[in-house]
């Protein structure tokens, strides 16, 4: 789940209230119930202020009716809408644990022999989930880890919008001009990307001069390109086996695609200059970062999904905090 992690938990004790949410975008299923199997019927509840008093107080009901000591709330861990929902209960005397979706479809299957979903069977599944201690516990990152993990989610997004703009435009090209990269292969460099804004059509580089094109490829590619590969390009522009027809609607969706690499590529830049400040506030980041091989983008993802390291006591709980294996 978006801006929360986990680190391995134990067993359920048996004078602990097991509330389980089978969470959605609008409502939520709750269900409580004990070790021993003591239960009130699965409710629903809203995401809202009103529905959360509501769900809190069904909590406090059930664990004096019940003469429990403790209270775990768990879910299963599948997409973002259970953070309002962890956040709300952080100031609540709880334990808050995650499952793992795997293990809810198994239970599911060993109880009913069916994965399918139904209202008031997974939280129920939720809770044989629980009650066997396969679970994890939530840990919130906050401060500049939580800013971090957000950063990091953005940048996530943004590089696969870069991604899929790149096989767009990569298609289109090939329609006007299969022959591009046979000299420019790599749509990502900023040489190809200079050329396709400017010129754009095999027609228009077939116009420049070799001296002109070489020049521009040079100062563009710091050197790597030059006159040799500007003279191919215009040879291969002027014999172009590319579409003529409505060429005019497939340059204006290039244009489109570059300015909006243009911008993604901006913003992917502003996230990496707020990770870097971010790290310089937090202690000892910079020594790590002083290491071979390790960046601001992969420091940033590191302490985004960890959190603070003062919080571990040991390598093992670091490890498994990202679902990781630590092997001595």
């Amino acid at each position: 789940m978006s801006g929360l992690k986990t680190k391995g938990v134990k067993a359920v004790k048996e004078e602990t209230l097991i509330v389980t949410v089978d969470v959605g975008m609008a409502s939520n299923t709750g269900y409580c119930t004990t070790v021993d199997g003591r239960d009130i019927k699965p409710f629903k509840f809203d995401n809202t202020r009103e529905g959360l008093d509501r769900f809190w107080s069904m909590i406090v009901a059930s664990k004096n009716r019940f003469r429990c000591s403790d209270v775990m709330v768990g879910y299963e861990s599948t997409g973002p809408y259970a953070e309002p929902l962890v956040h709300y209960l952080l100031n609540k005397p709880v334990r808050i644990v995650q499952v793992n979706p795997m293990h809810t479809k198994r239970m599911k299957e060993l109880n009913d022999n069916s994965p399918l979903k139904t209202d008031d069977k997974d939280p129920r599944v939720i809770a044989d989930v629980l009650r066997l201690g396969h679970t994890l516990s939530v840990v919130v990152p906050e401060g500049d880890a939580a800013y971090l993990r957000r950063l990091n989610k953005a940048r996530e997004r943004h590089v696969g919008e870069r991604t899929a703009l790149l096989n767009q435009i990569q298609q289109l090209v090939f329609f006007i001009f299969p022959e591009f990269k046979t000299v420019l292969n790599d749509i990502k460099v900023k040489t190809a990307q200079r050329i396709l804004t400017r010129y754009t059509t095999p027609e228009r580089i077939g116009r420049l001069t070799q001296g002109q094109l070489g020049e521009e490829m040079r100062k563009q590619s710091m050197g790597k390109f030059g006159v040799p590969q500007a003279e191919l390009l215009i040879s291969l522009a002027r014999d172009t086996i590319g579409i003529k027809e409505g060429i005019a609607g497939l340059v204006l969706d290039i244009r489109h695609i570059l300015m909006q690499l243009e911008a993604v590529n901006g913003f992917v830049a502003e996230i990496e200059a707020e990770m870097g400040k971010a790290l310089e506030r937090i202690s000892g980041s910079t020594r790590i970062l002083s290491m071979k091989g390790l960046g601001v983008v992969t420091m940033a993802g590191l302490i985004g999904e960890v959190g603070d390291f003062t919080k571990f006591r040991t390598q093992s709980e670091i490890m498994k905090s990202p679902g990781l294996t630590c092997r001595r």
